[in-house]
C-alpha cells in the first residue's frame, strides 16, 4: 500500500502530461486555437522571468530597473505588434523570426531609453543601460524561439485534413500535386468538390477519384467540410467560381475555424519570387523574374572557378589511384569523354573517370527496349547495365566518377551545382519550354542527384532543372550541397 501511494502523484503527473498532449494533438480544426493560447502564454511567462531577472540583477537602479522590467514584461505586447501572432489562427508552430527580432530591437530600445526618462533612477551610466537592455532583449528573443521550438517538438506535425475545390482537370492536377509531395506536407486531401448548379444537394461523383469527390453546390461546401472534418479548404477558381462565392465561403468557414487558400496555377516558384500585388480591390500575385544574370552570376561563376580548384587539388591524389585501378581492372583509358550541352547550347567535352567497356555506346542501340527512365528514349538508364566494368559499378554507385568534372568546372564549362549536363541528342529532343534548361551552366550536383537521381523520371529531371534555373540563390545552392553529401552516402539513384 505504501508503495502504491509513494507512486500516485507520479502516476498522476503522467497522466495529465499525457492529457496535454492529447488534447494539443487533436484534430487540426480543434487544436489551432489551443497551440495560439499556448504560444501567446509562453511568451508572457517568458517576458515576466526576463522582467525579474533585469530587477534582481540590478536591484539598486530603483524605478529606472522597475520600468525596464516593466517594459520587458510587455513582450506579448511587442510581438503582437511587430506581427508575431499574425498566423496563430492558422500556424501556430511557426517561428516569426522577423517579427521577433523585431519586437526584442523595441523592446531594447524602450527598456535603455526609459530609464533616462525616469526622475528617480539611480543608474544614469548609459553604457550599462545598453547592456541591460540588449541582454534582456537577447534573453526574450531566445527564450521564445527555444519555447516554440520545443511546443513544436512536443506536439506532432499532422497534415490538414483538406477539401479541394475547383473544377475536375484542376482538382485532379492538385491531387497530382499532393501526391508528388507526400513528405512534410501541410495539407492532406481528404475529399473534392466540384460545382454543380444543375444540384440542389450534395451527391458523390461517380468518376474514378483517389478521395471522395462530391457534385455541390455553392451553399453545400460546408457540409462536406464538416462530414470529412476537413481543417482548410483549397480553391481552385475559374468560370464557376467568382469573387462572390470565394467571399461567401470565407466567412462561412471562419465561423468554423477552417481556413481557405485560393490556388494560384503556380507551380514551383520559390516564396521570396511572389509578392501581393492590387488592380483596384482585386488581389495580384507578383512574381519576380529568375536571377539568371548581372552580378550574381558573375560572383556564381568566380565561386565555382575557386572551389572547384580547391577540391581538385585536394583530390588530385586520389584520382590518381582510382585511374591506376580503372587500368588494372579493363582496357581502356581512364578517363571518358563525351560531348554535353552547355550554357546556351555550347558544346563542350564532359570528362569522367571510365566506368564501362570502351565499345559501350556502340552497345546502346542494342540495349534501348531495357531504358528504365524514360519510355521516349530521350533520357537513357537501366538498372543492371551489362557494360559496366567490375570497378564501373563502383564507382558509379558512390559517384567518385564525377569527379574529374571539376576541371570542366574549373574551365568554365560547368559549375559546381547546377541543372545534370545534357547530351546533344537529349537537347535535340527538347520541347520549347525545356530549353530553358540551358539558360545555366549544367552542374556537377543539382536538384536532380539530391531528390533520387537516375531513380527518377523523364518528366521529373526536367521538371527539378527548371525549377533551380527558376528559383535559383545562393541559399538554394548551399542547401543542394549539403543535401549532396547524405545523396552520396546513402547511394540514392546512383547506377
Amino acid at each position: 500500500m505504501t508503495t502504491t501511494s509513494g507512486l500516485a502523484p507520479v502516476a498522476a503527473a503522467k497522466e495529465a502530461a499525457v492529457g496535454l498532449l492529447d488534447t494539443l494533438a487533436g484534430p487540426a480544426s480543434q487544436r489551432r486555437p489551443r497551440l495560439g493560447l499556448v504560444v501567446v502564454g509562453l511568451d508572457t511567462m517568458v517576458g515576466f522571468a526576463v522582467a525579474f531577472a533585469v530587477v534582481v540583477a540590478a536591484p539598486a537602479a530603483g524605478s529606472g530597473a522597475q520600468a525596464s522590467a516593466a517594459l520587458v514584461a510587455g513582450w506579448p505586447l511587442a510581438v503582437a505588434v511587430t506581427g508575431g501572432y499574425g498566423r496563430l489562427a492558422t500556424d501556430a508552430l511557426r517561428l516569426p523570426a522577423r517579427a521577433l527580432l523585431a519586437a526584442a530591437l523595441v523592446t531594447a530600445t524602450a527598456a535603455w531609453s526609459t530609464p533616462a526618462l525616469v526622475s528617480a533612477a539611480t543608474d544614469p551610466s548609459p553604457r550599462a543601460l545598453a547592456e541591460r537592455a540588449l541582454l534582456a532583449a537577447a534573453a526574450l528573443l531566445g527564450l521564445s524561439a527555444v519555447v516554440r521550438g520545443l511546443v513544436a517538438l512536443a506536439v506532432p506535425a499532422r497534415p490538414l485534413a483538406t477539401v479541394l475545390v475547383g473544377s475536375s482537370s484542376q482538382v485532379r492536377e492538385l491531387l497530382r500535386e499532393a501526391a508528388r509531395h507526400r513528405g512534410g506536407r501541410a495539407f492532406e486531401p481528404v475529399a473534392a468538390c466540384l460545382p454543380d448548379p444543375d444540384r440542389d444537394d450534395l451527391e458523390p461523383a461517380s468518376e474514378s477519384w483517389t478521395v471522395p469527390v462530391w457534385r455541390y453546390t455553392q451553399d453545400s461546401l460546408v457540409d462536406v467540410v464538416r462530414r470529412h472534418e476537413a481543417g482548410a479548404v483549397v480553391v481552385a477558381p475559374g468560370p464557376e467560381i467568382t469573387h462572390a462565392e470565394l467571399r461567401r465561403w470565407a466567412a462561412w468557414l471562419q465561423h468554423e475555424d477552417v481556413q481557405l487558400l485560393v490556388s494560384t496555377g503556380l507551380r514551383d516558384v520559390a516564396a521570396g519570387r511572389i509578392d501581393l500585388s492590387a488592380l483596384g480591390g482585386s488581389r495580384l500575385v507578383a512574381v519576380s523574374p529568375a536571377p539568371l544574370g548581372g552580378p550574381m552570376r558573375l560572383l556564381k561563376d568566380a565561386a565555382d572557378r575557386a572551389g572547384s580548384l580547391v577540391l581538385l587539388l585536394g583530390l588530385t591524389p586520389l584520382l590518381a589511384v582510382l585511374a591506376l585501378l580503372i587500368r588494372a581492372d579493363s582496357d581502356g583509358p581512364a578517363f571518358y569523354r563525351q560531348t554535353r550541352v552547355g550554357r546556351n547550347g555550347r558544346l563542350f567535352t564532359v570528362y569522367k573517370l571510365r566506368t564501362m567497356v570502351t565499345d559501350a555506346d556502340r552497345d546502346r542501340h542494342e540495349l534501348a527496349t531495357d531504358n528504365q527512365s524514360d519510355p521516349s528514349g530521350v533520357l537513357f538508364k537501366i538498372h543492371c547495365d551489362p557494360r559496366l566494368t567490375r570497378l564501373g559499378s563502383f564507382l558509379r554507385r558512390s559517384s567518385l566518377d564525377e569527379l574529374p568534372q571539376l576541371l570542366n568546372v574549373l574551365r568554365g564549362d560547368m559549375s559546381l551545382v547546377g541543372p545534370r549536363p545534357a547530351l546533344p541528342s537529349e537537347v535535340a529532343a527538347y520541347e520549347p519550354d525545356m530549353r530553358r534548361r540551358l539558360d545555366v551552366k549544367p552542374g556537377l550536383t543539382g536538384l536532380w542527384q539530391v531528390s533520387g537521381r537516375s531513380d527518377l523520371s523523364w518528366e521529373d529531371t526536367v521538371r527539378l532543372d527548371l525549377q533551380y534555373v527558376d528559383n535559383w540563390c545562393w541559399s538554394l545552392d548551399l542547401s543542394i550541397a549539403a543535401r549532396t553529401v547524405g545523396a552520396v552516402l546513402a547511394r540514392r539513384g546512383a547506377y
